[in-house]
């Protein structure tokens, strides 16, 4: 049987089986001996006593979760040029709602409120691609009543 000694860094203290160790305050950086080694390891290193510690978090980030990680560690885009845009060139009440999203955006980030940030972004967002929907319907149908004037007046004249 493989005996374990462990330091707090004052005093030594084994020697512990496995099982026993399971039960003292060590963590995965705690200094740590057993025979055959010819110096004190943290006890993360030695792949027989990784069964002791529990994951933590850190240590469970796939690669889905390392895109959350990032992006909650960058603000989110506020979209308020976009919305500015918007409510100058196309429709005021789309536009406004888009403002004010994006100004609770960066508030909220700065507030340390991140997931609501994000959220709240992704709704100017919205706001702003409803907005140039709008505005392109708009000239659209502009453009037709326009052509269709132009020939009615074309073909319809009024005889002299």
């Amino acid at each position: 049987m493989v005996h374990y000694y462990y330091t707090d860094g004052k005093e030594r203290f084994g020697p512990f089986s496995i099982e026993e160790l399971k039960e003292k305050p060590i963590t995965p950086q705690t200094l740590v001996w057993k025979e055959g080694l010819p110096d004190w390891v943290p006890a993360n290193t030695l792949a027989d006593l990784n069964t002791i510690f529990p994951e933590t978090p850190e240590e469970i980030v796939t690669a889905s979760n390392k895109q959350t990680v990032h992006s909650l560690s960058v603000a989110p885009k506020n979209w308020l040029i976009e919305s500015v845009l918007v409510t100058i060139f196309c429709c005021l009440p789309i536009g406004i709602v888009g403002i004010i999203l994006a100004l609770l955006v960066d508030t909220l980030w700065k507030e340390g409120h991140k997931e609501a940030a994000e959220r709240l972004s992704l709704e100017a967002g919205k706001w702003v691609k409803y907005g140039i929907i709008f505005g392109v319907i708009a000239l659209v149908l502009y453009m037709l009543l326009m052509s269709a004037g132009i020939l009615t007046g074309i073909g319809g004249g009024v005889p002299v």
